[in-house]
């Protein structure tokens, strides 16, 4: 088995990623059903979310940077739930009423998604070796599509027979687990002595091209891959109007991501993605061709089959490229930190650029524009599969 060649500390950190895609689906694509329901004007009441869940993000990546630095990630790591528990409860005890707080919600998620995102990738690049990076990220890919496969159609069944307030009951206990299994998880031996150093890090930046590249492949990433995660969720239950379709259709294209993850964690090289790249891109490219000239359900479809293969190879690959960066000659242990929070303001760029004009269509435009916003997604996809592979090219990884 792969994962047996992954270590019992990389392969916990899975199981995290595993149970943390329970509540963000939850949280992510269904909260968003869930809005689109209940408010008059969804488009705008989703980015309102969006953006204040990503503006949280970028802040608290800043707020805990000199934290996971200096002390103990791990910690912060298991005080990521409280935020999470706060935003369950609120749905638990306020139901259809929570609409009316976006804001709230999105700045909660979003403070828990920064606790959460940067110890973890401090995590994995301190654990996972540069040679077995596209290991993990297949193995950790194709073990969240399997869990995606589950949850999204039982999620979907119940919330459409149910309530969406029921089943916050039961994601609030698999946030339970998650922090009871914090307990086995060891604190990194490197502790750095240098305070937080975001000037210096900059610098860093200016001196190596190869990091300025990162950046824009990340704004490129928070605005494309970032923002179709939601308008992919918007447009199925636009078009087949149920959660239960938006449940059934996850499912079924999850299971091509876990081709798609297993087939790179098992084969993915660097010396590869030269290959990869310009075939998924051609690929993504003809099923948008395809869904502009004929928006219909079954080119839709098709588009989501590109996006849960090619579109996740991609992101795979970009993501490789990420930690193998962070593990180069260009990144030293001591920056290793300020280096994961720029990348993430490099996101939360892109990501804000994007839900702005999402916003702007939902109150000029509606879904007649959607589509053609979604061309737009696109083309900033294809951009960052290029910039990936001048990346991957230039990347020399420290022995």
């Amino acid at each position: 088995m792969i994962a047996n060649k992954l270590t019992r500390e990389v392969r916990l950190l899975i199981t995290f990623s595993a149970l943390r895609n329970i509540t963000d689906l939850f949280l992510g694509t269904f909260l968003v059903s869930f809005i689109m329901h209940l408010s008059a004007s969804e488009i705008v009441s989703v980015s309102m979310y969006k953006l204040f869940e990503y503006a949280a993000t970028c802040g608290g990546f800043f707020l805990f940077a000199h934290w996971c630095k200096r002390y103990n990630k791990v910690s912060v790591f298991a005080l990521n739930l409280v935020p999470k528990i706060i935003l369950l409860l609120m749905i638990i005890f306020m139901g259809d009423a929570v609409v009316d707080y976006v804001i709230p919600m999105g700045l909660l998620c979003g403070i828990g998604a920064a606790m959460y995102h940067l110890p973890m990738n401090s995590m994995v690049s301190e654990k996972v070796p540069t040679e077995l990076v596209p290991r993990y990220l297949g193995v950790k890919n194709s073990v969240i599509y399997i869990v995606k496969i589950i949850t999204p159609i039982v999620l979907g069944f119940f919330i459409d027979s149910g309530s969406y307030t029921e089943m916050a009951y039961v994601v609030l206990g698999v946030a339970l687990l998650e922090l009871l299994l914090t307990a086995f998880l060891h604190s990194s031996r490197h502790r750095s002595r240098t305070p937080i150093d975001f000037g210096g890090f900059f610098r860093c930046m200016l001196r190596f091209p190869v990091i300025r590249q990162m950046f824009s492949m990340e704004v490129l990433r928070g605005f494309s891959i970032g923002l179709l995660s939601t308008v992919i969720p918007m447009y199925t239950v636009y078009m087949f109007q149920t959660d239960f379709n938006l449940g059934m259709f996850t499912t079924v294209f999850s299971a091509c991501s876990i081709a798609a993850s297993w087939l790179f964690g098992r084969y993915g090289r660097v010396r590869f993605y030269r290959v990869i790249l310009p075939i998924c891109l051609m690929v993504i490219g003809s099923a948008m061709a395809l869904f502009i000239y004929e928006t219909v359900p079954l080119t839709f479809l098709l588009y989501n089959f590109v996006y849960s293969t090619a579109i996740v190879l991609l992101d795979l690959i970009c993501s490789s490229c990420i930690f193998n960066l962070s593990n180069s000659k260009c990144v030293t242990a001591n920056h290793r930190i300020e280096y994961f929070v720029f990348r993430d303001f490099a996101l939360f760029i892109g990501r804000w650029i994007g839900f702005v004009g999402l916003m702007y269509i939902g109150v000029f435009g509606g879904y007649d524009w959607l589509r053609w916003y979604l061309l737009v997604i696109t083309v900033a996809i294809m951009f960052t599969g290029i910039v990936s592979v001048r990346l991957s090219n230039n990347l020399r990884p420290r022995k």
